[in-house]
């Protein structure tokens, strides 16, 4: 393990204790920059220690992360994100998505004309995108050969949490995009009521894979930091939202957590074998719940107080880095 510190500050500052999580057979803490407010892992697992917990389990089992009915229903949300990224590049370009995982979106943009190519931490997921075609590179951004001021858009699904060093890794970003060049990031929200009411219990944690916890502020501060303008914020997902609310309430509700979410990386012919007892009560669980879960979705987005994120930002001319 290695001491965690703040990625806006850079150095070591005074922090509070946020809260403690267990997860993994491990005690894992959380602390509060007192200066800017970024929520971090402090310590954190080492490089090598990190990829362990990104072993086949997480990835799901087969040639997808999920069954076949909820992979359909990604399917459609990248669709609905890449709609959402036309309104600002109307025009086909040059694509990167850091942690592609099985290249889904990257799919969906190469159908609209783009050329793209992704970055991955671990082969089997990248093993699954080149599959589909995909151009992959195994590694971080900043490890990879990619041309300055070359790409049109980069994006980072749910991915920017997970960075040992998120600030290297923008900063990255912002000279290999071209001018007026679009990053796009989702990531959870640490300031969301869901993030409020469940604490240590909330969906959205995933430690220790998740190193640093946002709020639209410190997501902000981090790339105005790189020399990028936030054009637009929204705190409406379908794909997220209504699931966090819902697996977050079941793991308070019962003792087995994040239970759900194993049985939904299943494979079809694995479901009998593991809806036992235990499952079954919490498929009944969830059926109750997710008419409330939904209705707090839209109304916490339109409050601007979800449980996730998705930010779009511009790069901005002529920016010099201080310090």
């Amino acid at each position: 393990m290695e001491k965690g510190i703040c990625a806006i500050c850079h150095i070591p500052t005074r922090s509070t204790r946020y809260f403690s999580v267990r997860a993994e057979g491990s005690l894992f803490h959380y602390q509060r920059c007192s200066v800017c407010g970024l929520v971090f892992l402090d310590p954190q697992p080492g490089p090598e220690e990190l990829l362990g917990y990104y072993g086949r389990s997480y990835y799901g089992r087969g040639e997808q992360k999920f069954a076949g009915g909820i992979e359909a229903l990604r399917f459609a949300f990248a669709r609905t994100r890449v709609s959402r990224l036309q309104k600002f590049l109307p025009r086909s370009g040059r694509a990167l998505d850091i942690g592609c995982g099985q290249g889904t979106f990257l799919q969906l943009l190469r159908g609209k004309g783009w050329e793209v190519q992704g970055t991955e931490l671990t082969e089997e997921p990248a093993r699954r995108a080149r599959q589909a075609g995909i151009p992959i590179f195994l590694g971080e951004i900043q490890e990879g050969k990619f041309g300055e001021e070359t790409l049109d858009l980069v994006t980072l699904w749910h991915v920017i949490e997970h960075l040992r060093e998120p600030s290297t890794v923008v900063e990255r970003i912002r000279l290999v995009l071209k001018d007026r060049g679009i990053v796009a990031i989702s990531t959870p929200n640490i300031e969301s009521l869901q993030a409020r009411i469940f604490r240590e219990k909330w969906f959205h944690l995933d430690p220790p894979r998740h190193l640093y916890l946002f709020s639209p502020d410190t997501l902000q501060r981090l790339m105005a930091q790189a020399g990028f303008r936030l054009i637009r914020v929204s705190h409406f997902s379908m794909e997220q939202n209504p699931y966090g609310w819902l697996q977050s309430s079941l793991n308070r509700l019962t003792a087995s957590e994040g239970s759900l979410y194993t049985l939904l990386k299943s494979q079809a012919g694995d479901y009998r074998r593991r809806i036992e007892p235990a499952m079954a009560i919490h498929l009944l669980l969830s059926l109750g719940l997710m008419p409330t879960c939904f209705f707090l979705a839209f109304l916490l987005g339109w409050m601007k107080r979800e449980g996730t994120m998705e930010a779009y930002f511009k790069k901005e001319d002529g920016f010099r880095k201080q310090g």
